[in-house]
């Protein structure tokens, strides 16, 4: 398991996650959908502490280190919390069964986002000859915790 800060945010090797192709078999995700403002999420922090918790509530388990993923939209997106094979679940979760996943790390402020989000594309393209029918984001350092690293650091993920 990857350290992890004192704010909770994962510490991940950028080498399993930079420029990596990979098939996520058993992979569930409950999420919730978050008003955005052109793309920018309205409240994400209070949104994955309030789902947290409703996951708790719900008895849902978390997997560790937490993959939190968000699915933006112009005026609403998503918010994604990786949790474990639940026996039932509600329409919330979402399996990801045999998802092909390509992904790409960003060190930087989010005005790289743009370049970087370009480059996964041409990436995904040149390994599937597909284009990506959804990109997910996950943002692994808060503002605290960029402040320590120097850096933001996000890792974009493709689906095909």
């Amino acid at each position: 398991m990857p350290p992890k800060t004192a704010c909770n945010c994962p510490e991940i090797n950028d080498q399993d996650w930079h420029m990596k192709d990979q098939t996520w078999n058993g992979k569930f995700f409950y999420f919730e959908y978050v008003r955005h403002i052109f793309s920018f999420p309205m409240g994400f922090d209070v949104q994955v502490k309030k789902m947290k918790q409703d996951l708790a509530h719900k008895g849902y388990q978390l997997v560790i280190p937490d993959l939190v993923l968000h699915q933006p939209g112009m005026f609403q997106g998503r918010i994604l919390v990786e949790i474990q094979d639940p026996e039932q679940y509600d329409a919330n979760v979402e399996p990801l069964d045999n998802a092909r996943i390509l992904s790409r790390v960003v060190k930087g402020s989010g005005a790289r986002m743009g370049q970087a989000l370009q480059e996964l594309k041409t990436f995904t393209r040149d390994r599937t000859h597909l284009d990506p029918t959804v990109v997910y984001y996950w943002h692994t350092t808060c503002k605290r915790c960029a402040k320590t690293r120097g850096y933001e650091k996000t890792v974009l993920f493709a689906r095909v």
